[in-house]
């Protein structure tokens, strides 16, 4: 039977803290904003992105020609074509480009997971698309929230329990109490989804320092993405797409 496992900060994978045993597959999840970008991106026609993590990479990719996407704290960078919330990912900006991407808890997570295994990018958009694709796989899964600053977050972990019980109602095992805690946490929130996610210190962050909470309903739309965003350790492909 496989297994599925939720990592509350990416912390814990420096050390290696994770039960499940290789081999098997990573979903990052970074409901606002990241992976939610991340999948908007494809479906509006992205080539390719590019996960960044210094600031300093990020001149030197938007030297190249790449299309930047940064941000720092949740703000912009000047030098930056876009930020990091959905809505600037429209088909007119990022059709058919590379975009290299540097965010402050998405695209730095992406990074370390890919050291433990296979990554693939999670967010409630693509909730059903991705899981039934793992499925297919048959691996155990492991379930990682970006948190905010290695700290864990409630919007992740909610759209984590999501994943769980998709993959549960599928013949999945939880084999730890951090899933379990997910799964709760989701089963409280499911039903009014937007009024529970108030409570996270990222939308009041969003909302009362960054004017930046009306991506907050998008973010949380279920399954209005056909896409599957891979890391295969350079770049993040659609491999629906492909």
């Amino acid at each position: 039977m496989s297994t599925v496992e939720v990592v509350l900060s990416p912390l814990f994978l420096e050390n290696n803290k994770v039960f499940t045993k290789s081999p098997f597959n990573i979903i990052v999840i970074d409901v606002l904003r990241a992976t939610t970008s991340i999948c908007t991106a494809f479906m509006n026609g992205a080539k390719e992105i590019i996960p960044l993590q210094k600031e300093e990479e990020s001149y030197e990719y938007k030297n190249r020609g790449y299309l930047l996407a940064a941000e720092k704290d949740g703000i912009k960078l000047l030098h930056a074509d876009l930020g990091n919330s959905a809505d600037e990912f429209t088909v007119e900006k990022i059709k058919n480009k590379s975009i290299a991407y540097l965010t402050t808890n998405g695209t730095k997570t992406i990074l370390k997971a890919h050291s433990l295994a296979s990554v693939f990018l999670g967010s409630f958009l693509n909730l059903k698309m991705l899981s039934d694709y793992l499925i297919k796989d048959n691996k155990p899964i492991v379930i990682v929230s970006s948190g905010w600053k290695d700290f864990p977050n409630i919007e992740d972990t909610v759209c984590a329990g999501a994943f769980a019980q998709y993959l549960l109602l599928n013949g999945y095992k939880c084999i730890e109490d951090s899933a379990n805690m997910s799964l709760g946490l989701w089963e409280m929130a499911r039903n009014n989804l937007e009024s529970y996610i108030k409570k996270a210190s990222h939308y009041k962050r969003l909302h009362d320092k960054l004017n930046l909470s009306y991506i907050v309903p998008y973010s949380l739309q279920l399954n209005i993405a056909n896409v599957v965003p891979y890391y295969d350790g350079q770049k993040i492909i659609d491999l629906f797409g492909l």
